[in-house]
C-alpha cells in the first residue's frame, strides 16, 4: 500500500479485490462533478463501463456527514468492491488519486485490461493537514506553453496538492494578454535572444536588434488553464508584480517609471532591481487598476498576488513625484511609501471581492489590513505576520526553493545555487516553533517555488520539481508524527515508475553522501552522520583524506570525532563506486566551544549554526548554503571570543568564501586583537586580503595571522567588509557579503 501522501489512518484487512476483464463504475447522481469523474476514471481504467449501485466494482458516494473534514475521503476495499465516499468534490478527487496509485503504472499508458490486478482489502480515512498545498511556476524568465502548464497541473493533482501559483510578470517578460493594453503582449512579452549566454552575463543589446524570445497567454488560454485546474480541484493564483520587478512594462509604457525612460526588456539578470513603478504618479494606479479589472475576470480565486518583493527604492528617493507623495500622505520614508502603495492596491482588490497576498516585503513600513503574507526570506516574516493576526503561507528559501541544486552541482543541471536535497524538503515543518497554538492557526500551509532563470526547458522544469514535490506533498498532507524518511523512500520507489509511464522527467536522487555534523559535545567531541538518498548501497569512508573503496570503513552509525579529520565518503555497490566522493574537514583547536559575542549579528538567512557556529570545529564546503557559513550583508564581522581561561596562542586562522556571482567577497583585511580582561585591547596583527575579487570561481580562502606566542583569554577578530559591490559587478552599488565558517586558534 505505497500511497503518497501517507494517509492519516489506514488499516489493512483480510482478502483482496481482483479486477475482472471489464471494470464497472457507479457514481452517485448528487455529485457535482460526476461527468468529469467518469471521464477521468475512464482515462486510467481500461475496459470501463457504467455500473449500478450495489453491483459495481467501483462505487463513489456522497455522504452528508458534518464530521468529515474538508477535502477528506473514506476509501474502502473489500473482496467484491472498491468504495470512495466523501462530502465534497475535492474529497472524491483525492480518493480517486489514491485508487490511481494502487493501479499498475502501466494504466497511465492505456493498457488493454486490469484483469488479474489486485488491491489488498483496506480501510483508509484520509484528509489533509493544511489547506494550502501549493506549487509555483515562474513563466517570465522562460515562457512555457499551455500544454506544459496543464501537465504541471497534472503533477500537482497526482500529489493531492491544490494551489497553482502562476508567476505571470517580471523584469524578463509580461505573459498575460490585457486587452486594454495590447503593447504588454506586443512589446513587453518579448526580449532579445541571449539564451546562448550565461544568465548573469548577457551581452548588451545592440541598436536595432529585434526582440524574438518570449511569448504570452491569450485570455482564452488562461480560461482554459483555469478550468482545467478547477476540474482537478486546484486553484490558480495569478501574480502581477508591483511595485518592483516591473521594468519589462517600461519597454512600452516608460511614463509609468520615475525616470520616464524607454527600457528594453532584460534578456538576463537584472539586479539591482531599481526601475520600478513611480509611486507618486497617479497614472500608475489607473494602469494597475485597469489591469486588475481584467485579471479578476479571468481568475476566480479569492487571492490576487501582487509580488511586492525586492523593490529597491533608489529612484523613489530622488523622484519629485514620489517625495511629494511622501509629504502629502504624511509618510516617514520610502518604506512607508511602499506600504501606502500596497494598501492602496489592496483597497482596490478588496473592492473587486478579492484578497491581496504578497511576498514578506509587504510587511515593511506597515502591513495592509487584510493582506496575506507569503514568507520566503526564512520564517521571520511569517512569524511576525501570524503574531499580528495575518494569514501566512510559508515558502522559505531554506527548504522549498526548487530552483536550488538537489545534488552535486558538478553532476546536476545548472541551478541558481543553494542546496535543497530531497531529504531536506521532507524534513520541513511549516509551523515555526515561535508560534503558539492560536497563532499557528494563521499558517494556511506552504508551497514550493520554481524560479526559472536557469530552467529553460520543460524537461528541466520537471527534473527540478520531481520528486521534491512528492516530499513536500507528504509534509503538507500527512500527520507530522507519521512522517518517516525510510518509509517514504520505500513508497517513493513505487511512484517513480508512474512518473516514467507519464513520461515525466525526474531526478533519480543524489548519489552523493551527505556528511552531516551534529552537536559539539564537551568542547572536544563532534558527532557526525553519513546520509544518502540511495538506501540500497553501502557507505564506505576514510578519515585521513584518502579515497575510500569497498575495503574502507563501512558506515554503520554515527561517528564520534575527537581530533582533526578529513572525512571522505562514497556509495558502493560491491567494488563499484556509485558517484562522486564527498569530503568534509573538521578542525579541533583552542577556541572550540568558546563563548562568543558579536558586535552585529550574522544575517538571519545565513546563521551557520548560530552563536557557536564559528567555533564548532566544522569547516564549510564550497556550497554557501551547506549550513556552516555565517553571512554578513554590508557589515563587518566583529567577534569576541572568551576562551574561558588564559592560554598560549601563536596563530589565528579564519576561512572565508568568495563567490562574486553571489555577491560574496573576501574581506579587505582581518585584524586580530588580544585582551586579558575583555575591555582593554591590543592589536596583534592585521592580515590583508590578496585574493583577486575578479576571480569568478567559487573558492575557500584562509587568512592566517602568525605571531610570537602570546598569553591571552580574550580574542577579537574583525573582518572588514568592502561594503558594496564594485563598479564592474552586475550588482554595482548593492551590499556585498562576507561569508565565514570558522575561527581557529592554535
Amino acid at each position: 500500500m505505497n500511497i503518497i501522501p501517507k494517509p492519516q489512518a489506514m488499516m489493512i484487512q483480510g482478502g483482496e479485490f481482483i479486477f475482472a476483464e471489464v471494470t464497472s463504475v457507479w457514481i452517485s447522481d448528487d455529485i457535482t462533478s460526476k461527468a468529469f469523474f467518469m471521464d477521468y476514471l475512464n482515462s486510467i481504467i481500461p475496459n470501463m463501463k457504467a455500473g449500478t449501485q450495489g453491483k459495481a466494482d467501483i462505487e463513489i458516494h456522497r455522504i452528508q456527514d458534518a464530521s468529515m473534514p474538508e477535502e477528506g475521503y473514506h476509501f474502502q476495499v473489500s473482496s467484491h468492491a472498491i468504495q470512495i465516499t466523501a462530502a465534497d468534490d475535492p474529497g472524491f478527487f483525492y480518493g480517486i488519486q489514491t485508487l490511481r496509485q494502487l493501479l499498475p503504472a502501466s494504466a497511465e499508458q492505456g493498457v488493454n485490461s486490469l484483469a488479474g490486478h489486485s488491491i489488498p482489502a483496506v480501510n483508509i480515512e484520509d484528509y489533509p493537514r493544511f489547506g494550502w498545498r501549493g506549487m509555483h511556476l515562474d513563466v517570465s524568465r522562460h515562457f512555457f506553453p499551455v500544454e506544459f502548464v496543464k501537465q504541471y497541473i497534472d503533477m500537482i493533482a497526482l500529489h493531492k496538492m491544490n494551489v497553482f501559483h502562476w508567476h505571470l510578470s517580471d523584469d524578463n517578460g509580461w505573459r498575460l494578454e490585457i486587452k486594454r493594453y495590447p503593447k504588454l503582449t506586443e512589446t513587453c512579452a518579448w526580449r532579445v535572444d541571449r539564451e546562448h549566454e550565461d544568465w548573469r552575463k548577457w551581452s548588451p543589446i545592440e541598436a536595432g536588434e529585434k526582440s524574438t524570445y518570449g511569448g504570452f497567454y491569450t485570455q482564452a488560454e488562461v480560461r482554459e488553464v483555469v478550468a482545467y485546474a478547477a476540474s482537478r480541484q486546484i486553484t490558480v493564483i495569478p501574480e502581477i508584480e508591483m511595485p518592483g520587478h516591473s521594468s519589462e512594462i517600461f519597454a512600452a509604457y516608460p511614463e509609468l517609471s520615475c525616470k520616464g525612460e524607454l527600457l528594453p526588456v532584460r534578456p538576463g539578470s537584472y539586479w539591482p532591481n531599481e526601475d520600478i513603478f513611480c509611486a507618486g504618479n497617479d497614472s500608475v494606479f489607473v494602469f494597475l487598476e485597469n489591469i486588475l479589472d481584467e485579471v479578476v475576470e479571468l481568475f476566480p480565486a479569492k487571492y490576487i498576488h501582487i509580488g511586492g518583493d525586492e523593490a529597491r527604492k533608489t529612484y523613489w528617493k530622488t523622484c519629485d513625484k514620489c517625495q511629494t507623495r511622501i509629504k502629502t500622505e504624511g509618510l516617514a520614508n520610502e518604506h512607508e511609501l511602499q506600504s501606502w502603495f500596497i494598501q492602496k492596491m489592496e483597497k482596490y482588490i478588496i473592492s473587486k471581492g478579492k484578497k491581496l497576498i504578497g511576498w514578506d516585503e509587504i510587511l515593511e513600513g506597515g502591513l495592509a489590513q487584510d493582506a496575506t503574507v507569503m514568507s520566503w526570506r526564512g520564517v521571520a516574516g511569517g512569524v511576525a505576520a501570524a503574531k499580528a493576526g495575518h494569514d501566512v503561507v510559508m515558502t522559505p528559501t531554506s527548504h522549498v526553493y526548487f530552483d536550488y541544486y538537489q545534488g552535486d552541482p558538478k553532476t546536476e543541471p545548472q541551478a541558481i545555487g543553494g542546496y535543497t536535497p530531497l531529504k531536506k524538503v521532507y524534513s520541513y515543518e511549516p509551523i515555526p516553533e515561535e508560534l503558539n497554538a492560536e497563532e499557528a492557526k494563521h499558517v494556511l500551509g506552504s508551497q514550493a517555488n520554481l524560479w526559472t532563470e536557469f530552467v529553460k526547458t520543460t524537461s528541466h522544469a520537471e527534473y527540478m520539481v520531481l520528486p521534491r514535490m512528492t516530499a513536500l506533498a507528504e509534509v503538507l498532507w500527512s500527520a507530522q508524527d507519521q512522517r518517516d524518511w525510510p518509509d517514504f523512500q520505500k513508497r517513493l520507489q513505487s511512484l517513480l515508475p508512474r512518473f516514467q509511464a507519464l513520461e515525466w522527467n525526474y531526478s533519480p536522487g543524489t548519489f552523493l553522501v551527505d556528511i552531516v555534523p551534529g552537536q559539539l559535545l564537551n568542547k572536544d567531541e563532534v558527532e557526525v552522520e553519513l546520509i544518502s538518498e540511495q538506501t540500497k548501497y553501502d557507505i564506505h569512508y576514510t578519515m585521513d583524506g584518502t579515497d575510500p573503496d569497498d575495503s574502507s570503513l563501512l558506515y554503520t552509525g554515527k561517528l564520534m570525532l575527537k581530533q582533526d579529520a578529513t572525512i571522505r565518503a562514497g556509495l558502493f555497490d560491491g567494488s563499484n563506486s556509485m558517484g562522486r566522493l564527498a569530503e568534509r574537514d573538521f578542525s579541533f583547536h583552542k577556541a572550540l566551544g568558546s563563548t562568543t559575542a558579536y558586535k552585529l549579528k550574522y544575517h538571519v538567512r545565513y546563521t551557520g549554526g548560530g552563536d557557536q557556529g564559528l567555533v564548532d570545529g566544522i569547516l564549510g564546503s564550497e556550497n554557501s548554503r551547506d549550513g556552516t557559513w555565517q553571512g554578513f550583508e554590508g557589515n563587518d564581522l566583529e567577534l569576541t571570543l572568551d576562551l574561558g581561561e588564559t592560554q598560549e596562542i601563536f596563530r589565528t586562522e579564519m576561512n572565508f568564501l568568495q563567490s562574486t556571482k553571489s555577491w560574496i567577497f573576501m574581506p579587505e583585511y582581518l585584524e586580530v586583537s588580544f585582551s586579558a580582561d575583555g575591555e582593554n585591547w591590543r592589536l596583534i596583527q592585521r592580515v590583508d586580503n590578496e585574493v583577486s575579487e575578479k576571480d569568478e570561481d567559487i573558492s575557500i580562502n584562509r587568512l592566517t595571522a602568525d605571531f610570537p606566542t602570546e598569553s591571552t583569554r580574550y580574542i577579537r577578530v574583525v573582518a572588514k567588509n568592502r561594503g558594496v559591490c564594485p563598479d564592474w559587478h552586475p550588482g554595482a552599488g548593492g551590499k556585498s557579503w562576507i561569508f565565514c565558517d570558522e575561527v581557529m586558534v592554535r
